[in-house]
């Protein structure tokens, strides 16, 4: 009986694998980040501009989180 045994490289499976670790948590990071800027814009607002636009103070990480990340 013969076997045969083909290798590839084991390094491009892990460069690609932490290439795409690392672009999925810099996404997430830049999300995270518009988010807290989102927040910071919105309760920065007094109550009467909160009230122009249709939110509330309690509903402000709800609506920064909608616009961030969608529904």
């Amino acid at each position: 009986m013969a076997y045969s045994t083909v290798s590839a490289p084991a390094s491009s499976g892990i460069l690609a694998r932490v290439g795409g670790f690392a672009a999925a948590a810099l996404r997430a990071w830049k999300l995270r980040r518009e988010y807290r800027l989102t927040v910071d814009a919105l309760r920065s607002m007094s109550d009467r501009e909160l009230d122009d636009i249709g939110l509330t103070r309690c509903a402000i990480p709800g609506a920064a989180r909608e616009h961030v990340y969608g529904k």
